[in-house]
């Protein structure tokens, strides 16, 4: 028995070797630290949100989100630029929650494969990586799976299964899946192309062809953006990093700040590093009680970029009202 519909497991792991090749350190967090480099070029597959009740069964992209925050869909865009306006226009917001990071939507992954079909000449033969790390895994795989080798590849591991093109959505037999799961990276026999869902990231990266990636751009049931090689994974607004930095210069210098912006606040108290322990911050939104991340003993350098990235992460967090 499979663990999937219409795919098998492999222990075949030596054919994801030339994706090891090809990727750029993970620390450089550039788009071929996830996807291999070596295409023509490349392209990024926005996944969507959730529709307000009581359309809450419906997608909704993020062209739909920018139209009613005035903002700009831009090539370099990430949500929080356009989900969170500099002012806050009338009326509820069309969405909530935050775009699924690590998953394609299935509508969209089902698109993608129709699309991909013809771009290469082994439609029938094509190679899934399953991320070892979703919850559920170890439940729903055959015990000889789960036991086998693994795909290594840099900060990741992946279980490795082989079916048609259109297999890239896994379902488990039984109904055994508590979610349905797109394939954290797929790629043909022939390597024309390969996707990349990277587990932390709201959308999939793909890279093939000029023609492919045209036709991705150009399709109508995906929400696609140009992307290249170098290019950063994610990318904070300029007016996001000032207010942190603002905000982390006055708790550094009277332990207590409040970031505004058009879709609410984020408070966070400091309690700094003492002599043999760590410090800590303290936060909290208006849709959250106070939460909090231990400190190290660093220099207030280091303590800064801590404080820092905690904020941002609260801040971009804002954006799923």
């Amino acid at each position: 028995m499979t663990a999937f519909a219409d795919t098998s497991w492999s222990d075949r792991i030596d054919e994801a070797i030339w994706i090891r090749e090809r990727l750029a350190p993970f620390r450089s967090f550039i788009v071929n630290s996830v996807v291999p480099g070596g295409f023509d070029t490349y392209a990024r597959i926005l996944h969507p949100v959730s529709a307000r009740p009581p359309e809450a069964h419906r997608a909704l992209r993020w062209r739909d989100v920018a139209a009613w925050a005035g903002t700009m869909l831009r090539a370099d865009a990430q949500f929080h630029s356009v989900a969170l306006p500099p002012d806050r226009p009338a009326g509820q917001p069309p969405w909530e929650g935050l775009p699924e990071a690590g998953n394609m939507d299935p509508a969209d992954a089902e698109a993608l494969a129709e699309v991909l079909c013809s771009e290469t000449v082994t439609p029938k033969s094509c190679w899934f990586c399953l991320w070892e790390g979703f919850g559920w895994v170890d439940s729903v795989v055959p015990e000889r799976a789960w036991n086998g080798p693994r795909v290594n590849l840099p900060q990741r591991n992946y279980l490795l299964y082989k079916g048609p093109v259109e297999a890239a959505v896994l379902t488990s037999e039984g109904g055994r899946l508590p979610v349905t799961q797109s394939a954290s990276l797929w790629w043909p026999n022939d390597r024309a192309w390969c996707v990349a869902t990277e587990i932390d990231l709201p959308w999939t990266y793909i890279g093939g062809s000029l023609r492919l990636i045209e036709r991705v751009l150009h399709d109508p049931r995906l929400e696609a953006l140009p992307s290249a090689a170098g290019e950063p994974l994610t990318r904070v607004e300029t007016w996001v990093r000032q207010r942190v930095e603002e905000a982390a210069s006055e708790l550094l210098r009277v332990g207590q700040t409040t970031i505004v912006t058009s879709a609410g606040s984020v408070e966070a108290q400091l309690d700094r590093p003492r002599l043999g322990r760590s410090g800590e911050l303290r936060f909290r939104t208006s849709e959250m009680r106070w939460g909090s991340t231990n400190l190290g003993r660093g220099d207030d350098e280091n303590l800064r970029a801590a404080i820092a990235s905690c904020l941002t992460w609260q801040v971009e967090g804002l954006a799923g009202i």
